[in-house]
């Protein structure tokens, strides 16, 4: 009885180690990505310098209009090898159409673009090169509110309102550190000081006494909403350029 009870353990130890490991790949067990996939490479300026508060991202979104990102990954200082960038964002579903190089907050609200590539009828890799790109935050609120909305008045037509040129290449010098021309002693942006900047007051308030023209007629209900803070939080950071 006992010859019978060893000899069946021999046979189960057996049958249980070939069992393990039989050199073969199962696809019921196999780990498969679903989804588009978009590999961004570039170099960036500017990456080091975004606080906590926002993540410059690859994002992924249903719609233009979209205020939230359906997918996204962060990029980081780890992602940088060599000073350059490679990021993946895989897992992108049919529903997304465009891919973005963007600024996310924290609810992953989607604040400002840099880049977009769409992806509703790509294959099933995507690559975004985005070249040499200044990602900094004054960048980011030159490109997405200084050309479109400020420098209309302030510039773009060889005319400066107030002699402040809002301009790219002439609006940093413009009001980094500088005393405003229309209000005694207040700079028209203190660094670290977003409160005490004139930029901020003309922006948040209805009336500056000193202005003559209200300039909260100019914020839309989404600028408010990502534009003035991510503004505030550019000075109080320090107001750098890069």
């Amino acid at each position: 009885m006992k010859k019978y009870i060893i000899t069946a353990f021999v046979c189960f130890a057996i049958l249980s180690l070939d069992s393990c490991d039989d050199g073969r790949i199962y696809p019921e067990t196999a780990s498969l990505s679903e989804g588009k996939t978009v590999v961004l490479e570039g170099t960036f300026q500017g990456l080091e310098n975004w606080p906590g508060t926002y993540r410059v991202s690859v994002a992924g979104f249903e719609n233009a209009d979209d205020e939230y990102a359906d997918v996204s990954k962060v990029i980081t200082s780890s992602d940088v090898v060599d000073g350059k960038v490679r990021v993946e964002l895989s897992g992108i579903k049919e529903n997304v159409t465009l891919v973005r190089l963007c600024i996310l907050d924290r609810l992953r609200r989607h604040i400002v673009t840099f880049k977009e590539v769409e992806v509703a009828s790509a294959k099933e890799t995507v690559k975004m090169d985005v070249g040499t790109m200044d990602i900094s935050m004054f960048n980011a609120i030159q490109q997405s509110y200084f050309n479109t909305t400020c420098a209309n008045c302030h510039g773009a037509s060889n005319r400066a309102a107030a002699g402040l040129y809002l301009t790219e290449g002439k609006s940093y010098d413009a009001l980094v550190g500088k005393p405003s021309t229309k209000v005694e002693g207040i700079n028209m942006v203190e660094p670290n000081d977003a409160q005490h900047s004139l930029l901020h007051m003309i922006l948040n308030q209805e009336v500056v006494e000193g202005i003559s023209m209200t300039h909260r007629d100019l914020v839309s209900e989404k600028n408010e909403q990502s534009i003035l803070p991510l503004i505030d939080s550019w000075i109080n950071n320090g107001a750098k350029e890069k």
